[in-house]
């Protein structure tokens, strides 16, 4: 345990999400409490409540951190393929750096890092032609499937199939994303028909 330091000025709120971050990598996110935080940096536990205001706050804090090491592949000029599969490769470098704590991103969808990573994909997309009234639900889709895909690898749901396996699904997923992106492209309202038999109602709790 480090030294507790008196002022809560001597640390910062990037500090503390750094700190449960490391902790989530070392033993999983159910292992980070206010208290082990501060000792990891070195406070009183009571030092954190100036930045965050409970846990939760904290592992959403940690997710927009986890997310802000993505860099910006949002680039004038660059094909929107291009910019697609950098998005892509970033995601799963940054999962299989972080794979314990990297499946807490489904936990929480408005991070603002993730908002702005979104936001990258959905520009990219229309710089391939697909109509502004599909930007939306074909990004939908491509979110489902990258994040769905880098989970499921950082949960190591892929090992069984030997060297290169996941790198081949990898690039399966990613022929998917490009190839729904085409097809709305070329023809949205069949891309995007709605099917009755799918339809259902979210049952109503009181």
């Amino acid at each position: 345990m480090g030294v507790l330091l008196p002022h809560r000025n001597q640390i910062d709120r990037t500090q503390v999400l750094a700190a449960a971050l490391r902790i989530a990598d070392r033993s999983g996110p159910d292992s980070i409490s206010m208290r082990g935080v501060a000792a990891e940096v070195g406070v009183a536990p009571m030092s954190l409540y100036h930045h965050v205001r409970d846990r939760d706050e904290l592992l959403d804090g940690m997710v927009d951190h986890l997310l802000g090491e993505l860099p910006d592949v949002a680039i004038a000029g660059v094909p929107w393929r291009s910019r697609l599969r950098a998005l892509f490769s970033a995601l799963r470098l940054l999962a299989h750096t972080h794979r314990r704590t990297f499946p807490l991103v489904l936990r929480y969808p408005d991070s603002p890092q993730l908002i702005r990573l979104r936001t990258t994909g959905a520009a990219a997309i229309a710089d391939a032609g697909v109509p502004v009234g599909h930007i939306a639900r074909t990004e939908g889709v491509i979110w489902t499937l990258v994040l769905g895909f880098v989970t499921r690898e950082a949960l190591g749901q892929f090992r069984d199939q030997g060297p290169g396996g996941a790198d081949r699904m990898a690039s399966a997923v990613l022929a998917a994303v490009e190839h729904h992106v085409i097809w709305v492209v070329a023809d949205p309202v069949r891309a995007h028909r709605d099917d009755p038999e799918l339809e259902w109602t979210l049952p109503v709790h009181e």
